[in-house]
């Protein structure tokens, strides 16, 4: 039993720092979790925390199930995944309706990811910010409207 504490000690310490499966590796790895959320302007009045829709004039893109595309710098897309279901909150005597979404292990050593979501042009984010756990935030107000 004494050896066996040793070695389980070992394996859990190497397993919670991602090297187990990587030992050709140099480098530890430095994926992160980017998570976010689009944030609709103008949603009707109601309970924060319950599900809702954006305005559908000004989000006819920003539904659940809406693709969200993440892309380096030079605007390769390098990750895919979609948007929650909205959920309502309060922001200053107004409403939001807010769709999340995440991506796991993206790279750190990129220096910016642009986030596209729908048809909306893309916004980026410094990835230091990202990987200290700042949420990717995109703004929709309710006055803009879709690119042609």
């Amino acid at each position: 039993m004494r050896r066996l504490l040793p070695a389980l000690a070992l394996v859990l310490t190497l397993g919670g720092c991602g090297w187990v499966g990587r030992a050709d590796e140099t480098s530890k790895p430095d994926g992160f979790l980017l998570h976010g959320y689009v944030s609709v302007a103008g949603a009707a009045t109601g309970v924060p925390g319950t599900p809702c829709l954006a305005p559908f004039a000004a989000a006819q893109d920003i539904v659940s199930g809406a693709t969200v595309k993440v892309a380096d710098q030079d605007g390769k897309v390098v990750a895919v995944t979609t948007l929650a279901a909205g959920v309502l909150a309060a922001a200053g005597g107004a409403y939001r309706c807010n769709f999340s979404f995440e991506l796991l292990n993206l790279s750190g050593s990129r220096p910016t990811y642009q986030i596209l979501v729908g048809d909306r042009p893309p916004v980026s984010f410094e990835t230091r910010a990202l990987r200290e756990g700042r949420p990717a935030v995109v703004d929709v107000a309710t006055a803009s409207t879709s690119p042609s």
